[in-house]
């Protein structure tokens, strides 16, 4: 099935539409230096709050501030959507396949990377307002094999229809401790990694404490980098090196030394308030054989084990995206980790299959959205 974008005056704005989004299109540099502003303050009061003991004030504290940061996004952002129509060769057979997106363009390349084998054709693109979302997907619906819309989570009742798959653009990976539990407890519900409990016992690492300053040059080059480039290649996210460095400052290093004591792997940690965070590790020079030893898995193994220590509420392995079929959800859901509600994500992912495509039908199944998480208040 061929894909064709929509003709140009039915693309085309009304005047009434225009004028009300003229103010906007003036206002752009403003909106933009204010939403990046509003975003420092907020993001980093919501960490406050979602670290702080679990406490009906602290509650409606994080509650409040994620509904702030995610009306005040949409407000300055997201009144009009890039709409995208891509053709290419579908990942799952290699047939022709057909998507349109709308949306904010955050989890874009992500999906049409999971989409599409090879080479993928823009067919065209345009914007549209916000409120011609649903005209826009029954203009559409005889062209595509599957639609896609990812806008502001404050829209979701609004958008959401009976024939939607939804879910949201991320979810917070989260291992919840309790006192009541003791260690054994804890390694008990890690036991879906026997093998790697087995690999690293066998290789008798042991973990020790690094030096925040003196170290983290050898950490972040020889370990962080060459590992997430290593795993995740072109679509590597390395974080900023003065950024991360201000963060060990205020964090834990701990290295994972063989029984000589030779450091082959690293991570860097944070216990705040009630919460335990692994930021970020590594392993030397990125290589896979010490991955196949268990050094990862040991990360995990002592990280969990020292926040059960330390009396924390829970364990806070970081986002994911949000489908059961993404590789890195079902490695750290082995490890007992559960999807909740990413508190600083502003957008929701909305799925749509048109004239009962059977690819599109097929991507989901495989992919398996994940709908429903808990709130990140009630954590």
């Amino acid at each position: 099935m061929e894909i064709t974008a929509l003709p140009a005056q039915r693309r085309e704005l009304k005047g009434w539409e225009n004028l009300i989004l003229l103010p906007y299109h003036l206002t752009s540099s403003w909106r933009h230096r204010v939403d990046r502003s509003l975003k420092k303050v907020l993001t980093r009061l919501i960490q406050m709050a979602f670290d702080a003991p679990r406490h009906w004030s602290r509650n409606l504290i994080l509650l409040t501030l994620v509904h702030v940061w995610r009306w005040s996004h949409f407000v300055l952002r997201q009144l009009e959507l890039d709409v995208y129509l891509f053709r290419g060769r579908s990942v799952i057979d290699g047939s022709y396949f057909n998507l349109m997106y709308a949306g904010d363009k955050l989890r874009l390349r992500y999906l049409r990377d999971r989409l599409f084998d090879g080479e993928v054709q823009c067919v065209s693109h345009w914007r549209i307002p916000i409120w011609r979302l649903r005209v826009l997907r029954k203009d559409m619906r005889e062209n595509v094999d599957l639609v896609i819309l990812e806008v502001s989570e404050v829209l979701r009742r609004l958008v959401a229809e009976k024939s939607y798959v939804e879910a949201p653009d991320s979810v917070q990976m989260v291992f919840f401790l309790s006192s009541q539990q003791d260690e054994t407890q804890i390694i008990e519900r890690m036991k879906s990694h026997r093998e790697s409990f087995r690999r690293f016992r066998k290789a008798g690492f042991k973990m020790v404490e690094g030096d925040n300053v003196r170290d983290f040059d050898f950490f972040y080059e020889r370990m962080h980098v060459p590992y997430i480039e290593g795993r995740h290649g072109e679509y590597a996210d390395i974080g900023d090196r003065e950024v991360m460095r201000r963060l060990s400052r205020h964090s834990r290093l701990r290295f994972v030394c063989l029984p000589d004591g030779t450091r082959v792997a690293g991570s860097l940690s944070m216990h705040r308030g009630s919460v335990y965070h692994g930021l970020f590790m590594g392993v030397l020079d990125g290589d896979w054989n010490i991955v196949k030893s268990g050094a990862v898995a040991f990360i995990y193994y002592q990280e969990i084990l020292e926040a059960h220590h330390l009396g924390a509420r829970l364990f806070d392995g970081g986002e994911v995206m949000p489908f059961e079929g993404d590789g890195v959800f079902q490695h750290k859901r082995l490890w007992g980790f559960e999807p909740t509600e990413n508190p600083w994500h502003t957008n929701h992912l909305f799925f749509y299959v048109p004239n009962e495509s059977v690819p599109g039908q097929q991507w989901l199944s495989i992919y398996k959205p994940i709908a429903n998480v808990s709130t990140s208040y009630t954590c």
